[in-house]
């Protein structure tokens, strides 16, 4: 395996955006069955977001899957949504696991700067307390959150991939992308960097719009729905292609064998 220096992160949203043009109505269809297949497990109390989160590098290898596809020059297929399933599931659901422990432990570092009001919003939904928001408890727990998720995210960005078509453990690919984001660690902070620049430029619409309508909860309501489904293609694309740039050499599987599920 050969990790190679990474262009600049802005390359991975516009390659992210290019595999979206190529197929923007399959994209939609299939992130909206997956984000409608999230909504539905997440009506199930306590089980319903471990369970998701536990499938998450599962379906991300299955975005990559679709990426690949469109890199071949083949069409876009409902079935590729769960082409994650097909290869090293074991290890995948292993990874699933283990990111729902690391979520839990950042949440639980959060709660020291704010006795637990982030994790009770995140788990069960339940708002932060008034005095919590005006005393600025819950924004340094969501510092804390970022400083200790930082290195979570790091290790699971190319975890899953690298499990499924690498056939690496689930402690070695941990590893291996832990230390390839770092020896990047620029173009993921231009990515970043690029990132807020977006979510601020909606930021401002939704604003501009709230004045123009009065504030109507239904225009905001679609404007956010809109952003979201356009967006999230070109997020999950992004992905990939960070994964093809930093990892050229590494063997992209036409079809993953189905039988394989083994670690």
């Amino acid at each position: 395996m050969r990790v190679v220096p990474a262009k600049n992160g802005w390359f991975w949203l516009l390659k992210g955006f290019a595999f979206f043009r190529q197929s923007p109505v399959m994209w939609l269809f299939l992130v909206f069955t997956y984000w409608i297949a999230v909504a539905l497990l997440g009506q199930i109390r306590y089980l319903g977001l471990a369970t998701s989160t536990v499938l998450l590098p599962a379906f991300s290898v299955s975005f990559m899957a679709m990426c690949a596809a469109l890199e071949r020059g083949e069409m876009l297929r409902p079935v590729l949504l769960f082409s994650g399933f097909q290869s090293g599931l074991f290890t995948l659901i292993a990874l699933g696991v283990l990111y729902l422990l690391s979520i839990v432990a950042v949440l639980g570092i959060a709660s020291l700067a704010d006795a637990g009001a982030l994790l009770q919003w995140v788990l069960y939904g339940q708002e932060p307390p008034q005095e919590g928001l005006r005393d600025g408890s819950v924004s340094r727990a969501l510092v804390f959150a970022a400083l200790a998720g930082t290195p979570v995210l790091m290790a699971f960005w190319f975890a899953p991939v690298l499990a499924a078509w690498n056939r690496m453990g689930a402690a070695q690919s941990l590893f291996y992308s832990f230390f390839a984001v770092w020896r990047n660690w620029r173009a993921f902070v231009v990515y970043g960097a690029a990132l807020a620049l977006a979510g601020l430029a909606f930021i401002t619409a939704v604003t501009a719009a709230a004045i123009a309508t009065s504030g109507q909860v239904e225009v905001l309501r679609f404007l956010g729905l809109i952003f979201t489904m356009l967006t999230l293609p070109t997020l999950f694309a992004s992905f990939y292609a960070s994964y093809r740039d930093i990892f050229p050499h590494d063997p992209v599987p036409a079809d993953p064998p189905s039988n394989a599920t083994g670690p």
